[in-house]
């Protein structure tokens, strides 16, 4: 495995320093009897418990459990990676901790780390203490069996199945079926998907909540979720509250009280490590969902119970998971999977049938060799072309039926970084960080417009596709609008994928130039990496954004009224010295103010304000009629801004970070707002490690707010 794919495949998401990675690189040795074994004293696992919690908790998580793409550091997943092997290995990948400033804690801290995971995984201590040096490691093995034997102890975990309702509720009698003319014009009242409408404005009609009574806003009630990054889009209609959460759980609840209703848990094989998805969708009489066993489930929205079980065709692969929520469009279920890390011919976006839970069709997000976009990828053949993942929901367009996604850059970039061995190929890689429109029924690609070609430096591309009518250049046009990590937002037309411009936010230095015509990019020199690079979000300092991205999924919202976009950005370079973020002009007057919101004009394509904040925002956006804009950030504030200036006029502090997508929502004439908090994901530990933000290290909850009566 070449260096350069090693550290592009494993720099997804902080991926490039796990502590169980390296083994896909390293031999296995299987422990003899003649071999001596780890050995470590309580005392060693006991300060490693301290530096793991104070260096490698942020992104594995305070029980190692991992998230995503960062592996579990604990059961199956580690043993299956690091038994039988010496302990040396385990220690070199130790040692490439923290990111950014690697072999820089010391070797007994190392150690002392590298003692608490073996604990952690079931090797008991004893009077023999670990060594220090690589050169001794190296002598002792690592026992399979041990690990494999092991059981932390661990409470009994909690159920959430319940077989049909649990309470005889009007709510659940009353529940109409959702149909295709409810989704093309959702009734104001519910929540029927992803970011309320199809077009993915993250934009509600309602009008009780006003800027003049927003200040008296209060809990209405709150409902505790199973621990986890529970990254979820309340589904809402009829007054159910459907709450789809980390471990594969759904919960029907009332929204006016949050009485639990009935609830459902997917029961995943010891081996599937649950996953945060971005929520559910319903259509008819059946809420769907995507597991974390790469199956979508379609559950009867008045009881819970599974009406079909589609268990998605990946072949041989296992590295696959799902990160969003379904679209509905034309009576199909559709979404896009993402690889784990480098999957053989990449990812795809598939539809199936609401009626009958059966695949109808799939689009690859890799193009195949001998299919259009085939000879973009210099020549490589399928099976060592990676990407191509989709992180987020599609939007869809009634009218043109069409269906929108961006799926995100190429895993590998070694071949891709050299230039084309032949006249008729290239190195472009569709079609990532494209936005792609396939036809709603057939699944075939319509149009395609790529943003950045041949992308080194995981500056992603996969956010919304936000649907827009806009006056260009005198015309109305049907518009999509999306924006990637660097912070440059662009729009096509709708049906045709034509380039109209560019708005670039100046939150980054890769791109130096954009052709008004085409939209084509030029690079800066520095931020092209020379061919024997190694590759990793922290190869290139000085590069902004890093990694994490000037935005991510944070996703913005539209008030179709006043034609403003607000975006939700982090001030997040890398500092060539130091290896420290933030930020790219740095400034006395904004030093510690990490996040920033800003109010972009689409018509007029300028900036209408910016507003700065300690932290970075975690949530989505959400903006109501009445000029209310709802935001959520990594330290644990909800707030209410004045969409006409960013001033805030209602916050709240809750328990845990806002990684999440609030709502807002209508019953019995009472308007509510509910937004979910967790422990966050890998993007939210990043960015509260940077920003120095402490936080619980468990903990999520839905709040529910409202006016008082």
């Amino acid at each position: 495995m070449a260096v350069d794919y090693f550290n592009k495949s494993l720099g997804k998401a902080v991926a490039f320093v796990l502590l169980a990675g390296l083994s896909l690189c390293f031999p296995l040795l299987h422990a003899a009897d003649n071999e001596a074994v780890v050995a470590y004293t309580e005392i060693q696992a006991t300060a490693g418990k301290v530096g793991y919690e104070e260096q490698c908790a942020s992104c594995h998580g305070f029980n190692l459990e991992g998230f995503g793409l960062v592996p579990s550091l604990s059961g199956s997943y580690f043993a299956g990676r690091w038994g039988d092997t010496t302990a040396d290995q385990l220690a070199l990948d130790v040692q490439r901790m923290p990111p950014a400033a690697a072999n820089s804690l010391g070797e007994t801290t190392y150690t002392q780390i590298l003692a608490y995971l073996l604990q952690q995984n079931g090797i008991r201590a004893n009077e023999n203490t670990l060594p220090e040096s690589i050169e001794a490691l190296s002598a002792l093995t690592i026992p399979a069996e041990e690990l494999s034997a092991q059981q932390i102890a661990s409470a009994a975990p909690l159920r959430y199945f319940s077989d049909g309702p649990l309470v005889d509720s009007p709510r659940l009698h009353n529940l109409s079926p959702v149909t295709d003319a409810m989704l093309l014009n959702p009734p104001a009242d519910d929540w029927l998907i992803w970011r309320r409408t199809r077009d993915s404005l993250g934009h509600s009609p309602l009008d009780q909540i006003t800027k003049d009574n927003v200040s008296d806003l209060q809990m209405s009630w709150s409902w505790s979720l199973p621990a986890g990054a529970n990254m979820m889009t309340p589904i809402v209609h009829d007054g159910v509250l459907f709450a789809y959460s980390f471990g594969d759980v759904v919960q029907a609840l009332d929204a006016t009280t949050g009485d639990l209703l009935w609830s459902f848990e997917r029961e995943l094989d010891p081996d599937i490590r649950p996953e945060g998805k971005k929520g559910a969708a319903i259509y008819d009489n059946k809420l769907v969902v995507a597991t974390s066993d790469i199956h979508l489930l379609a559950l009867d929205v008045k009881t819970g119970q599974v009406a079909w079980d589609h268990a998605v065709d990946v072949g041989d692969e296992d590295g696959f998971l799902f990160r969003s929520a379904p679209l509905i469009a034309n009576g199909k279920a559709i979404i896009g999977l993402t690889g784990r890390q480098a999957v053989e011919g990449g990812d795809f976006i598939f539809a199936v049938d609401m009626e009958t839970g059966e695949e109808v069709w799939r689009f690859y997000t890799i193009a195949r060799p001998d299919e259009p976009g085939g000879d973009t990828w210099n020549g490589l053949p399928l099976d060592q072309r990676t990407g191509g993942s989709v992180w987020i929901p599609g939007s869809f367009d009634a009218e043109l039926n069409l269906v929108y996604f961006g799926p995100a850059p190429t895993y590998d970039t070694e071949r891709l970084r050299q230039g084309p061995n032949d006249i008729n190929r290239n190195n472009d890689a569709l079609y990532t960080n494209s936005t792609v429109a396939l036809d709603a029924d057939t699944g075939e690609l319509v149009w395609h417009y790529q943003h950045a070609r041949n992308d080194q430096l995981d500056h992603d591309w996969a956010y919304e596709r936000t649907i827009v009518n806009l006056p260009v250049n005198g015309e109305m046009r049907k518009v999509v609008v999306t924006g990637g990590k660097l912070a440059i937002f662009e729009a096509m037309d709708a049906a045709t994928g034509e380039y109209l411009f560019s708005i670039d936010l100046d939150m980054q230095n890769v791109v130096a130039e954009i052709d008004s015509t085409s939209g084509g990019k030029t690079y800066f020199p520095s931020a092209i990496p020379a061919l024997d690079d190694e590759l990793s979000q922290y190869s290139l300092p000085g590069i902004c954004p890093d990694w994490l991205g000037a935005r991510n999924m944070q996703s913005t919202s539209y008030n179709p009224a006043t034609r403003m976009l607000y975006i939700p950005l982090s001030d997040t370079c890398l500092d060539d010295d130091t290896g420290e973020r933030w930020q790219k002009y740095p400034d006395r007057a904004t030093d510690g103010s990490y996040g920033i919101i800003q109010a972009v004009n689409l018509e007029t394509r300028e900036v209408v304000w910016t507003q700065r904040q300690t932290a970075p925002q975690a949530a989505a956006n959400l903006t109501t009629d009445t000029g209310l804009l709802f935001i959520g950030s990594v330290d644990r504030w909800f707030k209410a801004l004045d969409q006409d200036n960013g001033e805030v006029l209602w916050q709240r502090r809750l328990d845990n970070a806002l990684n999440s997508y609030p709502v807002t929502y209508r019953v019995d004439g009472k308007q509510y707002v509910a937004v979910a908090t967790n422990s966050g994901a890998i993007h939210t530990r990043t960015m509260r490690n940077a920003a120095d933000i402490n936080l619980p290290p468990a903990g999520a909850t839905l709040w529910v707010f409202a006016l008082p009566d």
